[in-house]
């Protein structure tokens, strides 16, 4: 330490001193008991910080959409294939559980393709003028009543078209019973102008040309 910074600090030492003594006099004890009487300053202690953990919001897994099974009839119309043959086309319609299945489905055919389906071909040999009278169910047996319209118009290839649209339809929609058809609430035995013979009840081999 330099000559020079000793003189400065005991010059400062000196000018404390007076100050001090100017102002308590020689009462220093006064002085140094008011030192003691300030308040403390204490420093934050780094342990005893405390430390706020983040609660992660809480993540509620979803469940995936169940998609509710549409029921659906399977009705049969007509188209021609690629080589303009005829076969019979299924096409689906959308039911409520709280109407008669069958009833339903014979209902749509009688109807005819909606346009999108005649755009792709398909046609039906049921008469239009043809009426759903009656779907009875009996223990094991159905009874499909229509009116007399079903059977006229068309010659053998188009009646035979019309009940095997009919048939096809029917056992689709019920469950193993046995399907007979009525006109007029009479039982057919044959059917058409020229007399195609039904056997019933109805399946795929009913009609003998």
């Amino acid at each position: 330490m330099s000559n020079f910074s000793k003189i400065v600090i005991i010059v400062l030492i000196l000018l404390s001193f007076f100050f001090i003594k100017e102002k308590y006099g020689s009462n220093i004890e006064a002085f140094i008991s008011q030192i003691g009487t300030m308040p403390k300053i204490e420093l934050p202690n780094k342990g005893s910080e405390k430390t706020e953990t983040v609660k992660k919001p809480t993540v509620v897994p979803t469940k995936p959409t169940e998609t509710k099974e549409k029921n659906v009839v399977n009705v049969y119309f007509l188209a021609l294939d690629a080589n303009d043959n005829g076969i019979f086309k299924k096409v689906t319609r959308e039911y409520s559980t709280k109407e008669d299945k069958l009833e339903f489905a014979l209902n749509e055919l009688l109807k005819g393709p909606n346009l999108m389906e005649k755009s792709l071909g398909a046609y039906s040999e049921i008469p239009k003028t043809t009426k759903l009278l009656k779907v009875k169910h009996s223990g094991n047996n159905v009874i499909i009543d229509l009116s007399s319209d079903f059977q006229y118009g068309g010659g053998t290839d188009s009646v035979y078209s019309r009940m095997m649209q009919l048939i096809k339809t029917a056992i689709n929609n019920t469950n193993n019973k046995q399907i007979y058809l009525h006109l007029d609430g009479k039982q057919v035995k044959f059917i058409g102008g020229e007399g195609i013979m039904v056997s019933q009840p109805l399946n795929e081999k009913s009609l003998e040309i």
